[in-house]
């Protein structure tokens, strides 16, 4: 795979300017600047070919921040084609590396970056960085977690979230809960989905059986998903099992509506159903604040997930990756788009128009930004919450296979099958991890 130095940059910067510049006696200067001219003017952008997975509301602010930057400059022309979501592109995206056949940047969720990177699949951005003056300090260190692979930079936070606990504050005060005080524990939870439930009509709490909030409840018991030397799971004990226990016991006590449908299917209808007061409180991405705020018809609440021992929770969403493989001048036009994408302009907009967590602390204390946050304190409950991001989740190439299959597949048989106990859903975790780590 070809990978840039610092060394070409340097070197095609030099030629770009060399059409411009004077080479000799000052009377020549007039006529090579007017060549110069004439060969920029006829010269066509470099096309540029994203992937992405964001579509509805946050394809229409991603549509918006690439067509500003198409609109910025005549050098490059950023055309993005929709993949479907993270499980279709990360398909798709392999088919490609197999063919040789990849765009020039595609948006990928963070538990497949190891994989794609050890199929060196992926360029190096660290040059381009280094050429840029770019300071990666001023990106959020926990969202920055799945760049880095030795002194390599593999990728660049771009749509990055948590989970976030979303409540309707009129139900609260239906029911004589005081709506600025969401439950804070799991216990909590259970009394307030108790008090919330209308049989037959209504459920205090809903949220999918989905891995990644799983996680979050066995971080919740001060947890790890695998173990130190990542040779098994780090949950085969009560953490791993008292999450199942407790959603269980929510949906054979009618509290807690399991929103059905395979993959993200059901983080939609889970949305649908808050929004359409089926359920008053739910778990979802913080990705999905500004779409809930939008369509709902009540007053909404954010919070920190409760706790068990401890808060905790994951972080999700996707990094953007420059894929190896192509000519220079189309990895350095690559380039020029994800430096416009990941800058303080870009991550504010996005950020304000989606709910995803800005990942440049420039961007979060930027006016723009501050002034949102004094209008929408829902969106500063995200961001206080990656306090509590500290447990990382594995950077293992094999780790989308534990999370999406071995795990999922456990989970959700065992909420829906009543002869399948957590204890043996967490050894047929443990049985299927070690496995895949062998």
């Amino acid at each position: 795979m070809k990978k840039v130095s610092l060394f070409l940059v340097v070197v095609l910067l030099m030629l770009s300017f060399a059409g411009c510049g004077s080479n000799g006696a000052e009377t020549s200067a007039p006529a090579n600047e007017a060549e110069g001219q004439a060969a920029s003017e006829s010269k066509e952008p470099v096309k540029v070919v994203f992937w992405t997975s964001m579509s509805g509301s946050l394809g229409d602010v991603q549509a918006e921040i690439i067509d500003d930057f198409n609109a910025s400059q005549d050098e490059v022309f950023v055309e993005a084609a929709f993949q479907g979501n993270y499980y279709d592109m990360g398909a798709k995206l392999q088919a490609a590396v197999a063919a040789g056949e990849v765009p020039h940047i595609a948006q990928v969720e963070m538990g497949r970056l190891k994989f794609f990177d050890e199929a060196e699949a992926l360029a190096d951005m660290r040059p381009y960085i280094e050429a840029a003056n770019i300071d990666l300090d001023d990106f959020v260190p926990g969202l920055m977690s799945f760049s880095y692979v030795d002194d390599r930079v593999i990728s660049m936070p771009f749509n990055r979230s948590t989970p976030l606990f979303y409540y309707n504050k009129d139900h609260f005060r239906e029911v004589g809960l005081d709506p600025e005080r969401p439950p804070q524990t799991w216990d909590e939870l259970e009394e307030y989905a108790a008090k919330l439930s209308i049989d037959g009509k209504r459920w205090g709490f809903g949220v999918p059986i989905d891995a990644w909030f799983y996680e979050a409840m066995i971080m919740q018991g001060d947890g790890r998903i695998l173990n130190a030397d990542e040779t098994s799971i780090g949950f085969n004990n009560n953490t791993g099992t008292d999450p199942l226990y407790f959603w269980k016991k929510m949906v054979e006590q009618d509290y807690m509506k399991i929103p059905v449908g395979k993959e993200y299917n059901s983080f939609t209808l889970n949305r649908n159903d808050f929004s359409g007061e089926i359920t008053s409180m739910i778990i979802d991405s913080t990705g999905a604040l500004a779409g809930l705020t939008a369509s709902s018809e009540f007053e909404i609440g954010a919070a920190f997930l409760p706790k068990n021992k401890r808060f905790g929770v994951p972080t999700g969403g996707a990094n953007v990756v420059m894929m190896a493989g192509h000519n220079a001048e189309e990895e350095a036009a690559a380039w020029k788009f994800i430096e416009y994408l990941t800058s303080t302009e870009a991550v504010t907009k996005w950020a304000i128009g989606t709910g995803y967590i800005p990942a440049r602390f420039s961007a979060v204390e930027s006016d723009e930004f501050q002034s949102f946050l004094a209008g929408n304190p829902n969106a500063q409950v995200a961001i206080d919450q990656l306090e509590y991001a500290d447990i990382p989740r594995p950077f293992n190439a094999m780790y989308n296979e534990i999370h999406g299959v071995a795990m999922m597949n456990a989970i959700q048989k065992c909420i829906i099958d009543e002869g399948y106990s957590p204890e043996q859903a967490v050894a047929d975790i443990a049985k299927e991890t070690e496995a895949l780590l062998k």
